[in-house]
């Protein structure tokens, strides 16, 4: 999973791709364990997203779009729009059923 500066994820957005992101900071050990879901759900491929990361550490204005301050916290975006959001990691199985809900939204 690739770190993004936010102008790289604007860049994403407003190219129309399908994206999915996660905040996160150093540290924090959620985040940490979230890294192994992301990667094999990223190399499956099964739902066309471009995967990203930034760190809240490096660009702590990213904190005001969650409304929450539980990190990680996931996003996935289609078509120029928020899809869902979601705070924290609860497993593999949880974030992939979150990803294909949002990916079915219209």
């Amino acid at each position: 999973m690739n770190s993004w500066h936010p102008d790289e994820l604007k860049s994403y957005l407003d190219d129309g791709k399908s994206v999915f992101l996660k905040l996160w900071k150093k540290g924090c050990g959620a985040c940490t364990l979230s890294k192994p879901a992301l990667e094999k759900i990223e190399a499956k491929d099964t739902f066309g997203l471009l995967f990203g990361q930034i760190s809240v550490d490096d660009y702590p204005e990213m904190l005001e779009i969650t409304d929450s301050e539980v990190l990680p916290f996931f996003f996935v975006f289609k078509n120029k729009k928020l899809q869902d959001k979601k705070p924290g990691f609860k497993g593999q199985a949880n974030l992939e059923d979150f990803i294909r809900t949002a990916m079915s939204a219209s």
